[in-house]
């Protein structure tokens, strides 16, 4: 899995937000009647905006797994500042080391904007996790599609403002597993102040693939908006 974000950190941080608010209505819906006594997992919780979201739609326990120093730290401030660090347990773990330390049956996961981090072996050992740990009646939401261009597509851009500077981000994925990246502040002439250029690994998971993944076990996989997957682990009658 690939999780160093110290270089990229702070740009990431920058763009993030608009990715999660458009995810705030579906994690509601998912997760917003999990109880104190439950417990709801965030993988590859990043910087903390999927946990803060979960304590603020749920009364679940949170369990966050993030392997990134800087970001687990950008993580327990911003819990931190939500006032909800009392019920969040934070696992400095690996995908891989992690798993075996989570709780037998969890009520809810959370994977967004992770998943083409993993190997496929990864993915498939987290996949049939997911499978056998939910909950009857609960379910995972999983991003996927929609995290980077398609390969050989034009870049993707996005900028913010931050005070008198714009923080532009030019994602790109020349070919198959691999996306390249170029992170830049600008100044009020649109002059460069700071620049960085990254390359990391990812895989293009989409929800056939999921469903691919799944084919095999008694949960049910539906796509409640784009790019987005839910899987649900069927009640007991």
């Amino acid at each position: 899995m690939d999780s160093d974000y110290d270089a990229r950190a702070e740009y990431h941080e920058v763009h993030m937000p608009a990715a999660w608010d458009r995810l705030r209505d579906v994690v509601r819906e998912t997760f917003g009647d999990v109880g104190p006594d439950g417990v709801v997992v965030d993988i590859g919780a990043g910087s903390g905006l999927g946990s803060a979201m979960l304590a603020e739609v749920s009364e679940a326990e949170i369990i966050a797994l993030e392997p990134d120093n800087t970001m687990r730290s950008m993580l327990v401030a911003r819990l931190d500042t939500a006032g909800v660090l009392e019920r969040v347990t934070v696992l400095a773990q690996s995908l891989s080391e992690g798993l075996g330390g989570l709780p037998d049956r969890v009520d809810g996961v959370v994977a967004a904007h992770m998943l083409g981090h993993l190997t496929e072996v990864e993915r498939t050992a987290f996949l049939e996790w997911i499978a056998t740990s939910l909950a009857p009646g609960r379910s995972a939401l999983l991003t996927v599609g929609t995290e980077v261009p398609p390969e050989g597509t034009e870049p993707a851009v996005q900028e913010r403002k931050v005070g008198r500077f714009v923080y532009r981000v030019t994602s790109h994925s020349p070919v198959p597993g691999r996306i390249e990246g170029v992170f830049e502040v600008l100044d009020e002439q649109q002059q460069v102040v700071r620049s960085l250029s990254e390359a990391s690994s990812w895989d293009a998971v989409t929800a056939a693939d999921i469903r691919a993944a799944f084919a095999d076990h008694p949960v049910e996989v539906s796509e409640p908006q784009v790019g987005v997957v839910l899987v649900t682990r069927p009640a007991v009658s």
